[in-house]
C-alpha cells in the first residue's frame, strides 16, 4: 500500500471512529495530504466536501425537515445535499450495480425475488470515501441517532418498469430468519432515501397508508420510523419503490438501528 492510500485510509477509519478514535478534523487533514501526494479519490473527494458552505461543520448541520405525516412518522429536508454530492454518490456506484436482494425469511441471507427487480450497491469500507463519510453523519443526525448504528449505504437504481414492491423495513422476530440479526443488531427503527436526481417520471416512495406518495427534487432527504415510540415494529409503514415511467431513478437508501430516539430536529 502506498503512503497516498494509507493516508487515504487512516482519514476514513478517523472520520468513522472505526479501530481509532473519532476525529473529522484529522481525517480531513489526512484527506488532504493524501490529495496532496497524488490520490485522486482523495482529490475528487476533498473538491466535493469543500465546496460544501460553512465548510467541515456545514456538514454536521443538516437542514430542519418538515413533518410530512405524523403516523407513520414521516419528515422530509429539502437540500439534504447538494447536487454535485448526489452526482458524486452515483457515479461512485454506476459501475457496481447489481441484481437488488431482499431478506430470505428462512435463513436471512439475502436472495433475488420478483418483488424487487431494481439494481443496488451497498458500499462496504474498501468503497467508502469521505464523502459517503459526511453523507452518513448529516443523515445521523437528522434523525438523531449516533453513525454507529447505520447499516451500510445502498446506492439504488431503477429504471423504467423496476421496482421494489410493497414491504416494510423492520424485522419481524416471528420470521426465523430475522432472528438473528434482531439479536445481534437490533430492530430497524428507521430508514432514510436521498434523492440524488429527479430527471424520471413516476417513481415515488408509496406508504400504503391512506395511500401517500412522495417524490421530490434531487437532493431532498425523506425518513421515517419504522417503529412505534414505545418500539414496536409499525405496520402502518408498509411501503412501495414505485416504478419509473420513464428516466431512470437513483436514490441512496440507509436503514438505522437503535440507539436514541428518532427527533424531528435533532442537532450536534
Amino acid at each position: 500500500m502506498s503512503e497516498a492510500e494509507a493516508l487515504h485510509r487512516a482519514a476514513l477509519l478517523s472520520g468513522i471512529g472505526l479501530g481509532t478514535p473519532y476525529d473529522p478534523a484529522l481525517a480531513m487533514a489526512r484527506l488532504r495530504q493524501a490529495s496532496e501526494m497524488g490520490h485522486g479519490l482523495a482529490a475528487g473527494a476533498l473538491a466535493v466536501i469543500e465546496a460544501e458552505p460553512g465548510g467541515l461543520e456545514g456538514w454536521f448541520k443538516p437542514p430542519a425537515p418538515r413533518v410530512l405525516s405524523q403516523r407513520p412518522h414521516i419528515l422530509e429536508a429539502e437540500a439534504f445535499v447538494s447536487p454535485a454530492v448526489c452526482d458524486w454518490l452515483v457515479e461512485r456506484a454506476r459501475a457496481r450495480m447489481a441484481p437488488a436482494e431482499i431478506y430470505d425469511p428462512a435463513t436471512g441471507a439475502g436472495r433475488p425475488d420478483p418483488v424487487r427487480t431494481n439494481t443496488a450497491f451497498a458500499f462496504d469500507l474498501d468503497a467508502t470515501d469521505m464523502v459517503l463519510v459526511l453523507v452518513r453523519e448529516r443523515i445521523a443526525r437528522l434523525a438523531g441517532l449516533p453513525v454507529t448504528g447505520l447499516e451500510p449505504s445502498q446506492v439504488l437504481r431503477y429504471t423504467p418498469g423496476q421496482k421494489f414492491d410493497w414491504h416494510v423495513d423492520f424485522l419481524d422476530p416471528a420470521v426465523p430468519g430475522h432472528r438473528e440479526d434482531l439479536a445481534r443488531s437490533g430492530q430497524r427503527i428507521a430508514t432514510c432515501l436521498v434523492r440524488l436526481n429527479d430527471d424520471y417520471e413516476g417513481g415515488e416512495t408509496a406508504f400504503a397508508t391512506d395511500d401517500r406518495r412522495f417524490g421530490g427534487p434531487r437532493g431532498s432527504a425523506i425518513l421515517w420510523a419504522n417503529v412505534t415510540p414505545d418500539g414496536r415494529a409499525d405496520p402502518l409503514t408498509r411501503h412501495a419503490g414505485l416504478a419509473p415511467t420513464s428516466g431512470e431513478k437513483w436514490v441512496l437508501s440507509q436503514w438505522m438501528r437503535p440507539r436514541a430516539p428518532l427527533r424531528e430536529n435533532a442537532r450536534p
